[in-house]
């Protein structure tokens, strides 16, 4: 099978065209044109950009584009080497995530954290401040609390006194 490349410019040469005339004309730059005509399509940009080079250097030669383009795609596809039939090729074993290892770190702490929240807590009992203390052994009596706290202690007083004899 003939590449494009190979077909545009024996066209080319039979008309006695120089690649130069073509570059002006059409607006492709001259290498462009070379490396179609070489077959050296690595050298040019994205496909999209090459079926234009060819198009309009096909209609520069009065040529038919649709055929250049269908040519080309043709011609890329017997680049491509045929799928060999054989044995079914093992797909490699699946690698642990990091993000695996990550979600059982985090649950790991989320469950682990108040368990030994709760056995040093028991195991160190949290006595209360100095402070603390003396507030509970020794409420503080407002002025208002005194006089009715008296009064209360003297009935009691009382009354323990008539019950003994």
């Amino acid at each position: 099978m003939e590449s494009p490349g190979k077909f545009l410019k024996r066209e080319r040469e039979t008309r006695n065209i120089s690649l130069e005339e073509i570059s002006k004309f059409t607006k492709v730059k001259e290498h462009y044109l070379k490396a179609i005509e070489e077959d050296q399509y690595e050298f040019l940009p994205a496909m999209l950009y090459v079926k234009g080079f060819l198009t309009v250097y096909a209609k520069y030669l009065t040529l038919n584009p649709k055929d250049i383009l269908l040519q080309y795609e043709n011609y890329l596809k017997s680049l491509i080497p045929p799928e060999t039939i054989g044995l079914p090729q093992q797909a490699p074993p699946k690698k642990k995530s990091a993000r695996a290892w990550l979600f059982f770190s985090l649950i790991s702490i989320v469950i682990l954290f108040p368990i030994i929240r709760i056995s040093y807590l028991s195991s160190h009992p949290v006595s209360p401040s100095p402070a603390i203390r003396q507030e509970l052994r020794s409420p503080e009596i407002y002025p208002g609390q005194q006089n009715e706290l008296l009064s209360h202690k003297t009935q009691r007083a009382g009354k323990i006194t008539s019950i003994c004899p």
